[in-house]
């Protein structure tokens, strides 16, 4: 199964999935320009923000690692589905219900615990469909599904936020996701052989099992553990900056909504062209290098932050994060993707996702707190020390997978329970 040619009806399946997040990533690629300035204009503070935007990402590592499992036993569709739909019905409930902070923590958990259900799901279903010679394009062309919906979404949330009002960007929201969710239950197939799927427990062993999941994260390996360590690292710095660039934007350059959307919006024009090549270039020339150029180009891009005021100058180096970010979204997943094996995919993709989740529930609390107690270019500084961090653990710690011959050495053959 793994390198098998795809045939034409799962390329054709895989297609759809990506056409589906199109839709969803519209809306996804608004999450950070518009929550910390709605949630601002109902007397939340920066560190308040951070925590808002936290909540979502912590439940994100609870539906990531849920999603893996689930993904492993009863199958890929019925785990991305559930994501979004749920994802959808979340935005109804932002428009219908109150404005203030407790009700936003709620809608927030929400609304993480569901979307980061999708990413474990979607990648899991390429692995599953394409052999590792083309693992990078797969996971580069999910990416430009973003950059499709990057490049929409900021236009549409600055039209709808000045022009009308946020519950009507609500209700846009979450009826253009309630468009993905039709198009996964009606044409999308399971890719989870049936001999593969994780056989359901007897009811004696369904309660939570603390050593079987460290066996299961144990048996995912070593080179697995260090690569994790430094997304955590690098996710954590660069979600410092994230949730809160809109503020930047608003506070030190004074910018509208409207405005605003052309810095939100340059972020799907370098995924669209980068994430393509960034995928091939993986497939062709591996990994690894791919990667540490899309790292060290981050850490160049944050000391830059730090360096700029105007207009211009700022949007050039949002470009170059953009790209950055374009080059490491589908090399980091094609990576890790490599490194597990077939009977552990959705479990080891469920563990990446929560390690993200986790990367950014840490960084916006800290970049709130942060920038609250100091200022921007801390966090912008800090996000260039992990990213140089980042590099340095993946350059000296974590081989090419695949590319030498002590690469199936390097994972421990002990099957997770």
């Amino acid at each position: 199964m793994a390198d098998k040619e795809p045939t034409r009806e799962e390329r054709r399946n895989y297609n759809i999935v990506v056409l589906a997040m199109v839709s969803m990533s519209v809306t996804t690629s608004t999450i950070y320009m518009v929550l910390p300035i709605f949630f601002s204009i109902h007397g939340v503070s920066r560190s308040g923000n951070g925590v808002l935007i936290a909540i979502g990402t912590f439940a994100g590592i609870i539906s990531s690692i849920i999603a893996g499992r689930y993904s492993d036993s009863h199958g890929r569709k019925p785990v991305l589905f559930t994501g979004v739909a749920l994802y959808a019905l979340v935005f109804f409930l932002f428009a219908l219900f109150g404005r203030d902070f407790n009700t936003f923590l709620i809608l927030r958990f929400i609304e993480g615990f569901a979307y980061y259900m999708t990413p474990v799901a979607i990648t899991t279903i390429a692995v599953d469909i394409f052999p590792r010679r083309e693992r990078g394009r797969a996971m580069a062309l999910y990416t430009v599904s973003g950059g499709v919906g990057q490049m929409i979404g900021p236009f549409i949330a600055g039209l709808f936020t000045e022009v009308a009002n946020f519950n009507s960007y609500f209700v846009f929201c979450g009826s253009f996701v309630a468009v993905s969710a039709a198009i996964i239950l009606f044409f999308v197939n399971e890719t989870l052989p049936e001999e593969l799927k994780v056989k359901p427990r007897t009811r004696a062993r369904r309660r939570v099992n603390i050593h079987g999941f460290f066996s299961a994260l144990k048996g995912l390996g070593a080179v697995v553990g260090i690569f994790l360590t430094a997304i955590l690292i690098y996710r954590t710095g660069n979600t410092m900056v994230n949730p809160f660039f809109s503020l930047y934007l608003r506070e030190v350059l004074h910018m509208n909504m409207t405005r605003m959307s052309f810095f939100f919006s340059v972020r799907a024009l370098c995924t669209l062209v980068f994430a393509p090549i960034a995928g091939r270039l993986s497939d062709r020339y591996g990994r690894k290098p791919i990667f540490l150029f899309g790292i060290a180009t981050l850490t160049g891009t944050m000391m830059g932050y730090r360096q700029v005021r105007t207009h211009g100058h700022v949007l050039i180096i949002r470009a170059l994060e953009s790209t950055s970010n374009a080059i490491l979204q589908p090399t980091a997943r094609a990576y890790i993707a490599d490194l597990v094996r077939p009977e552990t995919r959705g479990f080891g993709m469920g563990i990446y996702m929560t390690v993200m989740d986790e990367s950014s529930t840490m960084g916006s609390i800290l970049g709130g707190v942060i920038s609250d107690i100091y200022d921007f270019g801390a966090i912008f500084l800090i996000g260039a020390a992990t990213a140089a961090t980042c590099f340095g653990i993946v350059l000296i710690g974590v081989p090419e997978a695949g590319a030498f011959p002590h690469y199936e050495e390097c994972r421990s053959p002990d099957t997770p329970e």
